[in-house]
C-alpha cells in the first residue's frame, strides 16, 4: 500500500502552474506576488521632517531664531528668508529650503515669534531630525520581488509605489462536493436515518481560514447514473474537484468507479495511514480530483494533510514543515502513519476514532507519527488555519 511520502511525491507531479490575475491592493495580503515592484520615486521622495519643531540652518551655530512661517505636511515647500530665521514644522512636512536641521519643540522655549534653545540643550547639527530624500531607496530600485508571499508590511511598499491593483498568482478554481443520500442540509431536521452534512462545513471552514474558499459547494447522490450526471454538470471550468464520501469498499462507494468510467486516470487509491486510508486521487483531463473518506475526522485530516497544502502550492504558497516536541508516543504498526489530534496546552488528545469530531474541539491541529524515529519525539504538526 502507498506510503504518505509516496503519495506526496505523486501529488507533486500534479502541481499546476498558476495563472496571473490582478486584485485590489486591499485584498493582496496573503497572496503570492506575480510581479516585481519598482520604486517610481525616491523614498522618502523629499527631505522629510522627522519631528515636530522648528527647521533651522544649523551652520549658523545659533541658539535663538525668529519664526517666519509654518511648514505643514502636505503643503509645497517654502523658502527660508534671511539669517537667524526658522520655520515651525510638522512631522512629515517637506524641509523648507535653506534649512538643514530640525529642533524639537521640547528642546525649545518660545516667546512670541522668538524661539530659543532651553538651557543645557546642544546646538543642532546638520541633518538632525531630518529623513533625507532617497535614504531608504532610490527611484527604480526593486522594492519587492516576484514570488513573495505578501504580508501586511509589504502593503506599505506596494502603496508607496502606486501598485494598485496588484498582480498575483491565481488561486485554483475548485469545488467541494459531498456524496451521500443520508445527508441533509444543516438547517433541516433530519429523519432518524439521516444526518446533517458536517464534513463540508468543517472543510469549508479550514479552506476559508487559508484564503481558499471554493467556487462551488454542493451535494451529489449515491446513485451511479445520477452521480455521473451531477459530475458532468459540475466539472466544466474546474481545475480541482474535492469530493467527500464514496471512496471506500462498500457497494455504494462509487466515486472512483464513476470517475474512471468518465475517463479519469487514477493517481493513487488508499494510503497506509489512519485515519484516512481510502483517500483517492486522479485526473480527468486538466482537472485534478480528490476523493476524501466520508468519516468526519478522516475527511478533515486528509484535506488538511494533502489537499490544502497542494492547493496552496499551486498558488505559490508552499507550507513549511513544522514539528513539535511530544513525549510518550508509541510507534505505529509496520509502516503505517498515524494522525493524532493535538493541543498545544494538553498534548495528544483522547479520541474514539474517525467519527469522533467532538474530540477535535480543543485541538490546535494534529500530529503525524510514522516509522521515522524522529516522529516519536518530534512529529510533524499540521495546525488548523487561522489559529497560530
Amino acid at each position: 500500500m502507498l506510503s504518505t511520502a509516496e503519495a506526496d511525491r505523486l501529488l507533486a507531479t500534479l502541481h499546476q502552474v498558476g495563472r496571473v490575475e490582478t486584485v485590489p491592493l486591499a485584498q493582496a495580503a496573503g497572496r503570492c506576488l506575480a510581479q516585481s515592484v519598482l520604486a517610481d520615486r525616491d523614498g522618502p521622495p523629499y527631505h522629510r521632517v522627522a519631528m515636530d519643531g522648528y527647521a533651522v540652518d544649523a551652520s549658523e551655530n545659533l541658539g535663538t531664531w525668529i519664526v517666519r512661517g509654518l511648514q505643514m505636511a502636505g503643503k509645497p515647500p517654502q523658502e527660508r528668508k534671511g539669517p537667524a530665521t526658522a520655520f515651525e514644522v510638522s512631522t512629515g512636512a517637506v524641509l523648507p529650503g535653506g534649512c538643514d536641521a530640525v529642533v524639537r519643540y521640547e528642546d525649545t522655549k518660545r516667546t512670541g515669534d522668538t524661539v530659543c534653545l532651553k538651557p543645557g540643550i546642544l546646538l543642532p547639527l546638520p541633518g538632525s531630525h531630518v529623513h533625507h530624500q532617497g535614504t531608504d531607496y532610490h527611484k527604480g530600485d526593486q522594492l519587492l520581488a516576484s514570488g513573495l508571499i505578501l504580508r501586511s508590511p509589504h502593503l506599505h511598499s506596494l502603496a508607496s509605489a502606486g501598485t494598485d491593483p496588484v498582480s498575483v498568482v491565481s488561486r485554483p478554481r475548485w469545488a467541494l462536493a459531498a456524496t451521500g443520500d443520508e445527508l441533509v442540509e444543516v438547517r433541516d431536521q433530519p429523519l432518524g436515518w439521516q444526518i446533517r452534512r458536517s464534513n463540508a462545513a468543517a472543510i469549508l471552514g479550514e479552506a476559508t481560514a487559508w484564503g481558499l474558499t471554493p467556487d462551488t459547494e454542493t451535494v451529489l447522490p449515491d446513485n451511479g447514473e445520477s452521480l455521473k450526471e451531477g459530475l458532468e454538470q459540475l466539472l466544466p471550468g474546474l481545475e480541482v474537484l474535492v469530493l467527500t464520501g464514496g471512496v471506500s469498499a462498500g457497494r455504494l462507494d462509487l466515486v472512483p468507479e464513476v470517475l474512471t468510467q468518465m475517463g479519469a486516470q487514477t493517481l493513487f487509491h488508499k494510503i497506509d495511514q489512519r485515519p484516512g486510508k481510502p483517500l483517492w486521487c486522479g485526473q480527468l483531463g486538466s482537472t485534478v480530483l480528490f476523493g476524501l473518506p466520508g468519516n468526519p475526522v478522516s475527511s478533515l485530516f486528509v484535506f488538511r494533510r494533502y489537499v490544502l497544502p497542494w492547493l496552496l502550492a499551486c498558488e505559490g504558497r508552499p507550507l513549511a514543515e513544522t514539528r513539535v516536541r511530544v513525549q510518550g508516543l508509541k510507534p505505529p504498526t509496520g509502516h503505517q502513519t498515524v494522525f493524532l489530534p493535538w493541543s498545544r496546552e494538553h498534548g495528544v488528545l483522547d479520541w474514539k476514532g474517525s467519527g469522533d469530531f467532538l474530540a477535535l474541539a480543543d485541538s490546535d491541529g494534529f500530529i503525524e507519527v510514522d516509522a521515522e524515529p524522529r516522529s516519536l519525539s518530534e512529529p510533524r504538526v499540521h495546525q488548523w488555519g487561522g489559529y497560530w
